[in-house]
């Protein structure tokens, strides 16, 4: 009993501060404005020169950077209110007062003008039959689909700016996260997660609950932890909180989360009109945007977290391991660091049964045809030495020349476990000549 107490004073306190920004957003460019007027004056040090009086000031020529410098600053602190405004006129009073005036006034005063020309009742109703659905049509795709499209352009850019200059004025510089690839990875991933937990709160509300309201009422939760994950974003994407962090900060603290959003989400809600239901959230938005850069969320309050984003994040997961994971990528997850037998492990993976027989298909043919290529070597080497035999005995340096070639060659044409006998006798042939040039230099030096 205690603990519901405290979740639904939470709820309280999370309405009451939610709509704190309708009052904030009055007086915040005024404390803006007045902190930048007030001078900054910094104590003297010792030795350090007075200030300079007014009439020294006066005397000197004032830089228009200085003033200009000024002039920006005021300006880009102070446009809280000026952004608060365009978004209402936009939203409210062009967008959603032009397709009421449609609705409720062009469409009924061309339906009395018909009744008032035709009489007859057949006549008007035909008439009216594709009157009334091709202006619909003509309106919808000529006003109402560019200009839903552009505001939504224009809005998430001055949602931005609004939440930036509340930020800078209450915590200073933002903390953006560090790493580009990871900024924009977050706020790619964050986008596909609420659109997930959007149709995930739809289909919950149209499940097949005997229990009458419950669908609705799990649908206004999930509405409501939506609609503060929209408005606290801004504030936590500013002070560097990563996705992760966000989600949990919400689904542990759910149930001040859910009294900042209701309001929204009920509101929102009541228009029958998705149109009309995105005009008023969209007037709406950047005061609840201030009243989360103005809050201090009640953490602690209930010991089981709601993980009411559990669903779409594995399912986010799932896709993206998916898409990263595909067939022969394992082996390159791997690191390439050398083997026991120094081989790069990593670059490949294993083979299998038809492949290893393969291979070993492949070296045994190898085999077989060094084997036979150094039998018609040595076939050419016999052939050689009997050649030599029937001719003259050469003289000594071409006997050793004949005899080193003829090593080589057998070097070449035997297998490779004699070849460290073969390069014993090339050393103890070949450098015959080498010796007695070395030995003639060293007595030529004496």
């Amino acid at each position: 009993m205690e603990t519901l107490c405290r979740i639904g004073a939470t709820v309280l306190h999370g309405i009451l501060d939610s709509i704190k920004g309708i009052t904030v957003v009055f007086y915040l460019d005024k404390e803006a404005n007045r902190k930048l007027s007030q001078p900054t004056t910094k104590p003297l040090a010792v030795g350090q020169p007075p200030a300079r009086t007014k009439e020294s000031l006066s005397s000197q020529p004032r830089t228009p950077s200085s003033s200009n410098s000024l002039v920006s600053k005021r300006i880009e602190e102070s446009k809280v209110l000026k952004r608060v405004v365009q978004c209402s006129m936009l939203n409210g009073g062009i967008f959603m007062l032009s397709i009421l005036f449609f609705e409720y006034a062009v469409l009924p005063g061309l339906h009395l003008f018909l009744w008032y020309l035709f009489r007859n009742s057949t006549t008007m109703t035909t008439v009216w039959g594709w009157m009334q659905p091709s202006l619909s049509l003509l309106f919808n795709s000529f006003w109402v689909a560019p200009l839903f499209l552009l505001s939504k352009i224009v809005n998430s850019l001055w949602f931005q700016d609004i939440a930036d200059s509340a930020y800078k004025f209450r915590k200073g510089r933002p903390q953006l996260i560090p790493s580009i690839s990871k900024l924009i990875a977050d706020t790619l991933i964050s986008l596909l997660i609420q659109i997930l937990f959007l149709l995930q709160s739809t289909l919950v509300k149209y499940l097949p609950v005997p229990v009458p309201f419950a669908c609705t009422a799990i649908y206004m939760v999930h509405m409501s932890l939506l609609c503060s994950l929209y408005t606290f974003e801004y504030k936590w994407f500013n002070m560097g909180w990563e996705l992760h962090k966000r989600l949990t900060y919400i689904e542990q603290n759910w149930p001040y989360f859910l009294g900042f959003g209701l309001p929204l989400a009920v509101l929102s809600e009541l228009p029958n009109s998705i149109v009309i239901s995105g005009c008023v959230f969209s007037v709406l938005f950047p005061l609840f945007i201030i009243s989360a850069n103005e809050a201090t969320p009640k953490v602690d309050v209930c010991e089981t977290p709601l993980k009411l984003f559990s669903i779409v994040v594995a399912l986010t997961n799932a896709l993206f391991r998916g898409r990263t994971k595909g067939p022969g990528k394992a082996a390159l997850s791997q690191p390439l660091t050398p083997g026991p037998g120094g081989s790069m492990r990593g670059l490949t993976p294993p083979l299998s049964a038809s492949s290893s027989a393969f291979v070993f298909q492949q070296q045994q043919q190898q085999q077989h045809r060094q084997h036979h290529s150094s039998q018609q070597k040595q076939q050419q080497h016999h052939h050689h030495r009997s050649h030599h035999h029937r001719q003259p005995s050469p003289s000594p340096s071409a006997a050793s020349s004949s005899f080193a070639s003829s090593a080589s060659v057998q070097t070449t044409a035997q297998p490779a476990h004699q070849q460290p006998y073969q390069t014993m006798l090339n050393r103890a042939a070949v450098p015959v000549s080498t010796r007695t040039s070395s030995s003639t230099q060293r007595h030529a030096k004496w």
